[in-house]
This record gives C-alpha cells, structure tokens and sequence, in this order.
C-alpha cells in the first residue's frame, strides 16, 4: 500500500558528515512495544538537500535503522543502503527515496549516514527521514 500523507511530527533531521565520518537522526518512536513489534507496513521517505561541499567522488550512503530501545548501541540495520548520495567533484543534487518498513519494525527508528572515506566534506547538505501513513 502506498502512504501519502506525512506526518510532520514524526521527522527527524542530520547533516551529512565530513569524509571518513558517520552521523545519525535522532530516532522516531512508532509506540510499539515488545512483545508487540509493529504489524502494519510503513513507508519511511528519505529526503537529502543538494549541497555544494564535495569532492573526490565518494558516496554517502544512507541506512534505515530500528531498535526496541532508543539508545545508539542497539540499533541494527533495517533497510541497508536504502540511498546512496553519489558525489560528484563539485557536489550533488537533492533526491527523494520512499523505503517500505517490513512488518517486524522495531519501536525506534532512525537515519545513519556514511560518508565514504576520503569523501570530502558533504556538510552543507542534510537526510532527513519522514513517516507516511
């Protein structure tokens, strides 16, 4: 099923790390809890801002995280390289990717952001994850 509407509460944000680095969003509590994992499918929206701060033609990828807690330990891949921001010398463009979060979704959701060594320095652009329902 495809979500349209979003919900601006449940939107978190992070800027893109320098080379070598990773960042996060801080996470989205879906208010399910165990042993109740969430049972209704999600679509998750990635959004990334152009940025103009790039060099080398690295890559910053980005990853869906989940954990039954919200502290940064625990949390485990849930959508693996969901986007991937593809530098180029001078920068990159804004991009938009819609992910469907699987049934088993734990509580906590979040955003990691890789920027792939010698990748430059992205910061000047920024993920942000949002829920549709």
């Amino acid at each position: 099923m495809s979500r349209a509407i979003l919900d601006a509460t449940l939107s978190k944000n992070t800027i893109f790390g320098v080379n070598n680095s990773t960042t996060s969003t801080n996470a989205i509590d879906l208010g399910a809890v165990l042993p109740f994992p969430v049972t209704e499918g999600f679509t998750a929206q990635i959004v990334t801002t152009a940025a103009t701060n790039a060099a080398n033609n690295k890559n910053v990828n980005i990853t869906v995280q989940h954990s039954n807690v919200n502290t940064a330990a625990n949390f485990t891949n849930l959508v693996k390289a969901a986007l991937t921001i593809t530098e180029v010398a001078t920068g990159y463009a804004a991009s938009t990717a819609n992910v469907a979060l699987p049934p088993n979704t734990k509580q906590f959701v979040r955003l990691i952001c890789q920027t792939e060594n010698a990748g430059g320095n992205p910061n000047d652009g920024t993920a942000t994850l949002r829920l549709a329902f």
